[in-house]
């Protein structure tokens, strides 16, 4: 669509890879020092805090400019489905996302201890949030239809994938009984 120099291109997937990469790094020594805490981090004060979101912003910005950089509409039957397709996926996936995550509360989202959700989809999913999120990642990789792109969304749904690793141990110290009740009794993911 656009003719996008090479190193816009590239400088926009290094940035986006950079941002997701030093999050795994993070989180890869949190899981193995017991003196280092990463995610989810201690307090919103707390520079965990600050730099989780500077980072996630490095990562999830560029790889919005890069998707518009390089869209490529496609054509004919096959476009109108994986179009449909995807942008149903999209819609549902983060208008989910956005709306379990404001039934739960922003802040509590983001690690403030303001209560144990385990109604509504809570009920269902211990992380409603991301399996939702995996299907808004599952639409945008259709309608961007580059590797690139799905590269990076892949890293975000493996982020989705791991992040209860990290989450519930703090879950437990939060709630103690009623998380470990809850936790029995509600799949992780569906």
């Amino acid at each position: 669509m656009f003719d996008v120099p090479s190193w816009a291109h590239w400088l926009a997937l290094g940035l986006s890879l950079s941002g997701v990469m030093a999050i795994f790094v993070l989180s890869a020594i949190a899981s193995l020092r017991d003196d280092f805490q990463f995610f989810p981090p201690p307090s919103k004060k707390s520079w965990q805090h600050k730099t989780f979101l500077g980072l996630f912003r490095l990562y999830l910005y560029p790889l919005i400019i890069l998707t518009m950089l390089i869209f490529e509409p496609l054509e004919g039957t096959r476009a109108w489905a994986q179009y449909s397709i995807g942008g149903l996926l999209l819609l549902i996936g983060f208008g989910m996302a956005i709306r379990i995550t404001l039934y739960m509360g922003w802040r509590n989202a983001f690690g403030e201890k303001l209560g144990l959700m385990t109604t509504g989809w809570f009920g269902w999913s211990r992380n409603p949030i991301y399996v939702f999120t995996w299907l808004g990642l599952m639409g945008w990789a259709l309608l961007a239809n580059s590797w690139d792109i799905t590269l990076l969304l892949g890293a975000w749904i493996v982020m989705y994938l791991v992040a209860p690793m990290f989450e519930e141990p703090w879950l437990e110290k939060q709630y103690g009984d009623d998380y470990r009740k809850y936790k029995r009794n509600v799949p992780r993911f569906f």
